[in-house]
């Protein structure tokens, strides 16, 4: 399995213990630490999925799944 996960989120400690739990269970994860850098990744990269902080400064969650 190679599934590739965007995941956004400003909680750093957070994001980087659900990225770990997430690559034991071998997904390919880039985080993003918040809405703007996450759009960025999303339009310069291929993902299968999203997981995004609906809370967060800057763009948050809602507006960068518009």
């Amino acid at each position: 399995m190679n599934n590739r996960i965007l995941l956004v989120e400003d909680d750093q400690s957070f994001g980087a213990v659900l990225k770990d739990y997430l690559m034991m269970n071998n997904y390919e994860v880039t985080l993003a630490t918040d809405g703007e850098l996450g759009l960025k990744e999303f339009m310069e990269n291929e993902f299968d999925i999203g997981i995004f902080d609906v809370m967060m400064p800057k763009k948050d969650g809602f507006s960068l799944a518009e």
